[in-house]
């Protein structure tokens, strides 16, 4: 099977006004029939949260595709944060500074898929919500990179892509918070994309982070998304 990607961040419109960075992040790459999605929302209240949440994209995808498959969650996400906070080191940032979440999803050919979550937002395949546990909303909104000690704050998982689960979604809480049936609202992007060019989803996803219909909406918006190829 063949994937597209499609990704956008937006500003918000608070941030603008304030003329401070977007401080949320997303970066993709597709390499030897593997493909890697990851995205990022620095912590408002860190001054250097939008390099920190850059930083981690940029390191959960190179990490992704130089890592097996196979690799244990353990062992990625150790090595996502080992390198994280040796690359703010080097650059003389705290990682008190430049905490963010982070979503991250990988997969191959065949459809196969894995994913790793640290804090809010929102990881969602046609038919199942990955950031929903059985009980409660899955919630870490104080946590993140920077913050997180524990490997029992992060939501791992797995899963298969077909014709029956067509695509995945990652999206940031500024896009979370705001729908109550975030299952529908990914599926509904997702039938739609399939019916457009990779040019055309971007266009629509753009357009529709733009035009935000929640009142008074002020955080930073990103979303990606991973889709089968007819």
């Amino acid at each position: 099977m063949n994937f597209s990607i499609s990704k956008t961040s937006v500003i918000g419109p608070a941030h603008l006004d304030l003329d401070l960075p977007n401080q949320d992040a997303v970066a993709s790459k597709k390499r030897n029939g593997r493909w890697v999605v990851a995205v990022a929302d620095g912590m408002g209240s860190r001054r250097l949260s939008h390099l920190g949440s850059k930083l981690a994209t940029n390191l959960a995808v190179s990490c992704c595709l130089d890592n097996s498959q196979d690799v244990s969650a353990k062992e990625l996400i150790t090595d996502i944060y080992t390198q994280w906070l040796t690359g703010l080191y080097e650059i003389n940032i705290e990682p008190n500074d430049a905490v963010t979440t982070l979503l991250v999803t990988w997969g191959n050919s065949k459809g196969d898929y894995r994913y790793i979550q640290l804090g809010d937002g929102v990881i969602c395949s046609s038919n199942n919500n990955h950031s929903i546990s059985e009980d409660e909303l899955f919630s870490n909104e104080t946590t993140g990179l920077g913050l997180s000690k524990k490997l029992s704050d992060w939501r791992t998982g797995r899963g298969k892509l077909d014709k029956a689960n067509i695509g995945l979604i990652l999206m940031t809480d500024g896009i979370s918070e705001d729908i109550e049936d975030q299952l529908g609202f990914c599926n509904s992007i997702l039938k739609r994309a399939q019916k457009g060019s990779l040019r055309a989803v971007k266009k629509n996803l753009k357009g529709l982070l733009h035009n935000w219909p929640t009142p008074h909406h002020t955080d930073d918006k990103t979303i990606a998304v991973v889709l089968i190829n007819e």
